[in-house]
């Protein structure tokens, strides 16, 4: 990398919209919620007899996720029922291998490790030169 140039993700915004998501989705509670909902439909009741939660917990856990977008809530007389909004996590999918899906193996294009300059060769032949790329014993 050139100096004085800045690094993709130091100037990208999706890299916010990267770490809000996955702390969203950091809690098993709502991966589980997230996994269950993919394979259809559940209200609150089929959601906590599921996952062997209580039902506070499993509104608090699906509340959080439909703020975020990662759910669709429907009203059916005294019931909601959730699904999952699978835009939101495909866009959450997108910007995770933007970031850190592809670690930049050879030509896979200039956009391919946005965050991880790969280390030019003559800084390799450097640091082999030094004792310092080979293997210790």
């Amino acid at each position: 990398m050139a100096e004085g140039q800045t690094l993709k993700c130091v100037v990208d915004p999706g890299i916010v919209e990267l770490a809000e998501g996955l702390k969203v989705l950091s809690d098993p509670n709502r991966l589980r919620i997230i996994c269950l909902l993919l394979r259809g439909e559940h209200c609150v009741c089929e959601v906590e007899r599921e996952l062997g939660i209580s039902q506070q917990l499993a509104s608090h856990h699906l509340s959080v996720l439909k703020e975020s977008g990662f759910l669709r809530a429907r009203k059916e007389r005294t019931s909601s029922y959730y699904s999952v909004a699978e835009a939101r996590l495909g866009n959450l999918t997108e910007l995770f291998l933007r970031y850190l899906g592809n670690r930049g193996q050879p030509g896979e294009g200039p956009d391919a490790a946005c965050c991880t300059p790969a280390p030019t060769a003559r800084a390799k032949r450097g640091s082999e030169a030094n004792g310092r790329g080979g293997k210790r014993g």
